[in-house]
């Protein structure tokens, strides 16, 4: 059984442009993500990302390959 599960990064995205970017990435690239935000207003500029099947070292590598750094926060299970 699958678990969804909301996985905390913190990011390297500090402008609206690098986070429409990391959005767009997202979307076209990692359908096992269900939702995403990135808060811009946070000093660590947190990207908070929803998904069953994503693993951490999985979207932190994708991630890193397109110049975006996040580092693994925590972790929450969705009941």
């Amino acid at each position: 059984m699958k678990v969804r599960q909301v996985l905390i990064f913190k990011s390297s995205v500090k402008t609206k442009d690098k986070k429409n970017f990391l959005m767009q990435l997202v979307k076209t690239h990692l359908p096992q993500i269900q939702d995403a935000t990135v808060d811009l207003d946070d000093e660590d500029a947190i990207f908070r990302v929803e998904t069953e099947e994503c693993s951490i070292d999985y979207l932190t590598n994708f991630l890193h390959g397109h110049g975006i750094q996040v580092d693994f926060l925590d972790r929450f299970v969705v009941a």
